[in-house]
Protein backbone atom coordinates (compact mmCIF):
# COMPACT_ATOMS: atom_id res chain seq x y z
CA UNK A 1 0.00 0.00 0.00
CA UNK A 2 1.54 3.45 -1.02
CA UNK A 3 0.13 6.86 -0.20
CA UNK A 4 -1.73 6.74 -3.49
CA UNK A 5 -3.69 3.62 -2.37
CA UNK A 6 -4.20 4.91 0.78
CA UNK A 7 -5.90 7.95 -1.60
CA UNK A 8 -7.92 6.60 -3.25
CA UNK A 9 -9.31 4.05 -0.42
CA UNK A 10 -9.97 7.34 1.82
CA UNK A 11 -11.69 8.98 -1.07
CA UNK A 12 -13.49 5.90 -2.32
CA UNK A 13 -15.34 5.66 1.43
CA UNK A 14 -15.42 9.14 1.60
CA UNK A 15 -17.55 8.75 -2.17
CA UNK A 16 -19.14 6.45 -1.19
CA UNK A 17 -20.48 7.87 2.62
CA UNK A 18 -21.43 11.92 0.94
CA UNK A 19 -23.69 10.07 -2.40
CA UNK A 20 -25.59 7.61 0.49
CA UNK A 21 -25.98 10.36 2.81
CA UNK A 22 -27.07 12.61 0.36
CA UNK A 23 -29.78 10.45 -1.18
CA UNK A 24 -31.27 9.40 2.30
CA UNK A 25 -31.20 13.27 3.14
CA UNK A 26 -33.34 14.31 -0.61
CA UNK A 27 -35.70 10.68 0.06
CA UNK A 28 -34.35 8.85 -2.92
CA UNK A 29 -33.86 5.60 -1.17
CA UNK A 30 -36.57 3.64 0.31
CA UNK A 31 -34.92 1.62 2.96
CA UNK A 32 -32.56 4.24 4.92
CA UNK A 33 -31.40 5.00 8.30
CA UNK A 34 -30.43 7.43 10.28
CA UNK A 35 -27.06 6.50 12.25
CA UNK A 36 -26.10 10.07 14.21
CA UNK A 37 -23.08 7.95 15.97
CA UNK A 38 -20.10 10.22 15.29
CA UNK A 39 -17.86 6.89 14.91
CA UNK A 40 -19.77 6.20 11.32
CA UNK A 41 -18.85 9.51 9.92
CA UNK A 42 -22.99 10.28 8.75
CA UNK A 43 -25.63 8.35 8.11
CA UNK A 44 -24.32 5.32 5.54
CA UNK A 45 -23.77 2.25 8.40
CA UNK A 46 -24.36 0.01 5.06
CA UNK A 47 -21.67 1.74 2.98
CA UNK A 48 -18.97 1.48 5.68
CA UNK A 49 -19.69 -2.74 5.88
CA UNK A 50 -19.87 -2.35 2.32
CA UNK A 51 -16.36 -0.95 1.88
CA UNK A 52 -14.96 -2.99 4.98
CA UNK A 53 -16.11 -6.40 4.50
CA UNK A 54 -13.14 -7.74 1.83
CA UNK A 55 -10.92 -6.49 4.46
CA UNK A 56 -12.57 -8.17 7.52
CA UNK A 57 -12.41 -11.59 5.97
CA UNK A 58 -8.71 -11.91 5.42
CA UNK A 59 -7.18 -14.30 8.02
CA UNK A 60 -3.91 -14.99 9.01
CA UNK A 61 -1.13 -12.68 10.31
CA UNK A 62 1.00 -12.13 7.79
CA UNK A 63 -1.72 -9.97 6.14
CA UNK A 64 -2.87 -8.01 9.38
CA UNK A 65 -1.38 -4.96 9.13
CA UNK A 66 -2.13 -4.34 5.72
CA UNK A 67 -5.70 -5.32 6.62
CA UNK A 68 -5.53 -2.90 9.70
CA UNK A 69 -3.81 -0.03 7.54
CA UNK A 70 -6.78 -0.31 5.11
CA UNK A 71 -9.48 -0.29 7.36
CA UNK A 72 -7.96 2.83 8.64
CA UNK A 73 -7.91 4.68 5.52
CA UNK A 74 -11.37 4.28 5.09
CA UNK A 75 -12.73 5.09 8.16
CA UNK A 76 -10.58 7.67 7.35
CA UNK A 77 -12.10 8.83 4.51
CA UNK A 78 -15.94 8.64 6.46
CA UNK A 79 -14.17 10.65 9.05
CA UNK A 80 -13.35 13.43 7.11
CA UNK A 81 -17.64 13.69 5.70
CA UNK A 82 -18.02 14.07 9.37
CA UNK A 83 -15.63 16.68 10.35
CA UNK A 84 -16.53 18.72 7.32
CA UNK A 85 -20.61 18.76 8.25
CA UNK A 86 -22.00 22.24 9.60
CA UNK A 87 -24.39 23.17 11.92
CA UNK A 88 -27.38 25.23 10.10
CA UNK A 89 -30.41 26.53 11.98
CA UNK A 90 -33.78 28.76 11.40
CA UNK A 91 -35.75 30.43 13.98
CA UNK A 92 -39.17 30.44 14.14
CA UNK A 93 -41.37 32.80 15.84
CA UNK A 94 -43.24 35.50 15.59
CA UNK A 95 -42.04 39.13 14.17
CA UNK A 96 -38.76 37.07 13.40
CA UNK A 97 -38.28 36.44 17.24
CA UNK A 98 -36.85 32.78 17.87
CA UNK A 99 -38.80 31.14 20.44
CA UNK A 100 -38.29 27.70 19.06
CA UNK A 101 -34.56 27.04 16.82
CA UNK A 102 -34.87 24.02 14.75
CA UNK A 103 -30.96 22.92 13.57
CA UNK A 104 -29.59 20.29 11.45
CA UNK A 105 -26.23 18.77 10.21
CA UNK A 106 -25.04 19.99 6.41
CA UNK A 107 -22.93 18.03 4.65
CA UNK A 108 -19.83 20.28 2.60
CA UNK A 109 -19.68 20.04 -1.06
CA UNK A 110 -17.17 16.96 -2.09
CA UNK A 111 -15.17 19.22 -3.65
CA UNK A 112 -13.61 20.35 -0.11
CA UNK A 113 -13.77 16.83 1.36
CA UNK A 114 -11.26 16.02 -1.71
CA UNK A 115 -9.15 19.14 -0.75
CA UNK A 116 -9.55 17.91 2.64
CA UNK A 117 -7.99 14.31 2.21
CA UNK A 118 -5.96 15.49 -0.80
CA UNK A 119 -3.84 17.65 2.72
CA UNK A 120 -3.81 14.67 4.45
CA UNK A 121 -2.12 12.46 1.56
CA UNK A 122 0.49 15.18 1.20
CA UNK A 123 1.22 14.85 4.93
CA UNK A 124 0.48 10.63 4.97
CA UNK A 125 2.39 8.63 7.88
CA UNK A 126 4.53 5.31 6.53
CA UNK A 127 3.58 2.50 9.08
CA UNK A 128 5.11 -0.60 9.96
CA UNK A 129 4.06 -3.24 8.17
CA UNK A 130 3.82 -5.63 11.12
CA UNK A 131 1.30 -5.07 13.59
CA UNK A 132 1.93 -5.33 17.19
CA UNK A 133 -1.37 -4.87 18.99
CA UNK A 134 -2.34 -1.36 17.24
CA UNK A 135 -0.85 0.33 14.16
CA UNK A 136 2.25 2.05 14.46
CA UNK A 137 4.78 4.46 12.73
CA UNK A 138 7.23 3.13 11.09
CA UNK A 139 10.28 5.13 12.26
CA UNK A 140 11.45 4.41 15.98
CA UNK A 141 12.20 8.23 16.75
CA UNK A 142 8.07 9.30 16.21
CA UNK A 143 6.38 5.88 17.71
CA UNK A 144 5.38 7.79 20.78
CA UNK A 145 3.79 10.11 18.25
CA UNK A 146 -0.25 9.00 18.25
CA UNK A 147 -1.72 8.64 14.73
CA UNK A 148 -4.98 9.99 13.66
CA UNK A 149 -8.14 8.86 12.79
CA UNK A 150 -7.76 11.52 10.16
CA UNK A 151 -4.32 10.55 9.38
CA UNK A 152 -3.91 8.34 5.65
CA UNK A 153 -1.56 5.25 6.09
CA UNK A 154 0.82 3.74 4.25
CA UNK A 155 3.23 1.06 3.99
CA UNK A 156 5.30 1.25 0.77
CA UNK A 157 7.22 4.27 -0.54
CA UNK A 158 5.62 5.41 -4.12
CA UNK A 159 7.36 4.58 -7.31
CA UNK A 160 8.94 6.98 -9.61
CA UNK A 161 6.25 7.91 -11.75
CA UNK A 162 8.27 10.32 -13.51
CA UNK A 163 10.58 7.30 -15.68
CA UNK A 164 8.06 4.62 -17.69
CA UNK A 165 8.34 1.11 -15.36
CA UNK A 166 5.76 -1.62 -17.56
CA UNK A 167 5.85 -4.00 -15.06
CA UNK A 168 4.13 -1.34 -12.90
CA UNK A 169 2.07 -0.31 -15.76
CA UNK A 170 3.56 4.00 -15.55
CA UNK A 171 3.78 5.33 -18.49
CA UNK A 172 6.52 8.05 -17.46
CA UNK A 173 5.89 11.91 -18.21
CA UNK A 174 8.53 11.68 -21.49
CA UNK A 175 7.04 13.09 -24.47
CA UNK A 176 3.96 14.19 -22.17
CA UNK A 177 2.70 17.69 -23.85
CA UNK A 178 2.99 20.28 -20.70
CA UNK A 179 2.14 23.93 -20.40
CA UNK A 180 4.83 26.20 -19.71
CA UNK A 181 3.44 28.50 -18.11
CA UNK A 182 1.61 27.04 -15.72
CA UNK A 183 2.51 26.25 -12.23
CA UNK A 184 -0.49 23.73 -11.61
CA UNK A 185 0.10 19.81 -12.04
CA UNK A 186 -0.08 20.53 -15.66
CA UNK A 187 3.06 22.58 -15.71
CA UNK A 188 6.13 21.63 -17.71
CA UNK A 189 8.43 22.39 -14.00
CA UNK A 190 6.20 19.84 -12.29
CA UNK A 191 5.45 17.38 -14.79
CA UNK A 192 8.95 17.02 -16.65
CA UNK A 193 10.47 16.24 -13.44
CA UNK A 194 13.52 18.66 -14.12
CA UNK A 195 14.29 17.23 -16.82
CA UNK A 196 13.44 19.93 -18.77
CA UNK A 197 10.79 20.11 -22.24
CA UNK A 198 11.37 20.79 -26.24
CA UNK A 199 9.67 23.27 -27.86
CA UNK A 200 8.25 22.94 -31.52
CA UNK A 201 5.73 25.01 -33.57
CA UNK A 202 2.55 23.56 -35.14
CA UNK A 203 0.88 24.58 -37.99
CA UNK A 204 -2.99 24.47 -37.94
CA UNK A 205 -4.94 24.96 -41.34
CA UNK A 206 -8.95 25.74 -40.83
CA UNK A 207 -11.33 27.65 -42.35
CA UNK A 208 -11.98 31.36 -40.90
CA UNK A 209 -14.62 34.30 -41.93
CA UNK A 210 -17.05 32.05 -43.44
CA UNK A 211 -19.93 34.03 -45.70
CA UNK A 212 -23.00 33.06 -46.88
CA UNK A 213 -23.31 33.92 -50.38
CA UNK A 214 -26.49 34.36 -52.37
CA UNK A 215 -27.69 32.00 -53.33
CA UNK A 216 -26.82 29.24 -52.17
CA UNK A 217 -23.30 28.52 -50.96
CA UNK A 218 -20.52 29.36 -48.05
CA UNK A 219 -17.13 30.70 -48.94
CA UNK A 220 -14.72 31.08 -46.28
CA UNK A 221 -10.91 31.38 -45.94
CA UNK A 222 -7.95 29.41 -45.08
CA UNK A 223 -6.37 30.46 -42.17
CA UNK A 224 -3.35 29.56 -40.69
CA UNK A 225 -2.21 29.87 -37.24
CA UNK A 226 0.89 28.57 -35.61
CA UNK A 227 1.50 27.37 -31.96
CA UNK A 228 4.52 26.48 -29.63
CA UNK A 229 3.88 23.09 -28.26
CA UNK A 230 5.93 21.84 -25.44
CA UNK A 231 6.48 18.35 -24.50
CA UNK A 232 8.95 17.05 -21.94
CA UNK A 233 12.31 15.24 -21.99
Amino acid sequence: GTKETAFISAVTAAGLVHSVTRSCSAGNMTECSCDVTPRHGGRAPDARKFLDAPFKNITGKSGSGLVAMNLHNNEAGRQAVAKLMSVDCRCHGVSGSCAVKTCWKTMSSFEKVGRFLKDKYENSIQISDRLKKKLRRKEKSQRKIPIGKEDLLYVNKSPNYCVEDQKLGIPGTQGRECNRTSQGPDGCNLLCCGRGYNTHVVRHVERCECKFVWCCYVRCRRCETMTDVHTCK
